[in-house]
């Protein structure tokens, strides 16, 4: 079986691979990882649901453009939403088979520091380097990261991305998407 994964970084490589190998749809026995930076042909910074998931989508299907052959194409994205004047951080992750088969799978929500939103939406800020100025951590982005910080490391950046890829995957091999 091979996977593709639209990132080198290796954090997010890392993940990725803890999550398919507890998957227990996919035979572990001999999984081969393609992994190459793609672009989503979006702008770094999504301003929209759609825009995000296309995002993550785009970085799937360029992969494809790239003569990948795989099982299965990965791509993940955070996305922050304002709802009731208050903006929540979500994890996205799609998964797309070589039959050209797509589901999108979505992490639980936390609310955005009242501070770190205005920083988003008024100043235009993109959410790594605004959690490195204020955390002072460089990198941060290769961490826990905002999702840590936020809850007090209760919740991990990797678990968030681990529900959203369950979510993702589970059509792939559920009899209720083929009815």
């Amino acid at each position: 079986m091979k996977i593709a994964i639209w990132t080198t970084r290796t954090p997010k490589v890392d993940w990725i691979k803890e999550w398919v190998e507890k998957c227990p749809y996919l035979n572990k026995e001999k999984i081969d990882y393609i992994t190459e930076k793609v672009s989503s042909d979006i702008s770094d910074m999504p301003l929209s649901l759609e825009e995000t998931m296309q995002w993550a989508k785009n970085r799937a299907n360029n992969l494809k453009k790239n003569w990948i052959e795989a099982d299965f194409y990965i791509g993940i994205e955070w996305w922050t939403y304002i709802l009731n004047n208050k903006s929540y951080l979500v994890g996205i992750v799609y998964v797309e088979n070589k039959e050209w088969e797509w589901h999108f799978g979505f992490s639980p929500a936390i609310e955005v520091p009242e501070k770190i939103r205005k920083m988003l939406y008024e100043d235009w800020k993109e959410l790594g380097p605004i959690m490195e100025e204020l955390s002072w951590i460089v990198d941060i982005r290769s961490s826990n990261w905002s999702m840590g910080a936020w809850s007090n490391d209760m919740l991990h950046r990797k678990d968030e991305f681990v529900l959203a890829f369950q979510a993702a995957i589970s059509p792939f091999f559920n009899k209720y998407y083929k009815l």
